[in-house]
């Protein structure tokens, strides 16, 4: 489990509501996609079928319950929840989500693969984590903030080095 040890800071709640968004936005996906297969381009009902196929793999990599019936499904879901860490989940759902919205610029293209463009986004939150870069570069409290630099009675406090 390479991603236990880095993603354990995460609350669970959070991983919850990203994962629930993630089952929302993959049947957003799959349903706006069976709109787009109706288009006379060529191009659009191509990104429609991929669109299909991106909401049916975005739903079994968030919820495998619903693939239980699949073992292949499954067992590729418990791999990439071992072994993908939240930036990677991230970029794979942004980049695979952004072909459609450019091959395609339909409303309907643009609600599905942007509800997957979502998902990588909260991917991506949790990959920076509570505080981001600022708790790993903490610096030591300054000593001026700290210290008394006017006693009770308002008058300066003098200290000598």
């Amino acid at each position: 489990m390479a991603e236990s040890s880095t993603n354990s800071d995460v609350p669970k709640g959070m991983r919850l509501v990203v994962r629930a968004w993630g089952a929302i936005s993959a049947l957003c996906c799959t349903a706006m996609g069976f709109f787009v297969l109706f288009t006379l381009s060529a191009k659009c009902f191509g990104m429609g079928l991929l669109m299909i196929f991106l909401g049916i793999f975005v739903m079994a990599f968030e919820v495998p319950a619903c693939c239980q019936y699949m073992g292949w499904m499954v067992t590729i879901s418990n791999w990439v929840e071992d072994h993908f860490k939240f930036w990677m989940r991230a970029t794979l759902y942004f980049g695979v989500a952004l072909v459609p919205i450019i091959m395609c610029l339909e409303v309907s293209t643009f609600v599905g693969a942007g509800s997957i463009c979502i998902t990588a986004a909260l991917y991506g939150v949790l990959a920076i984590g509570k505080k981001g870069a600022a708790a790993q570069n903490k610096k030591p409290e300054d000593v001026e903030m700290t210290a008394g630099l006017v006693d009770k009675s308002g008058n300066p406090t003098t200290t000598t080095p």
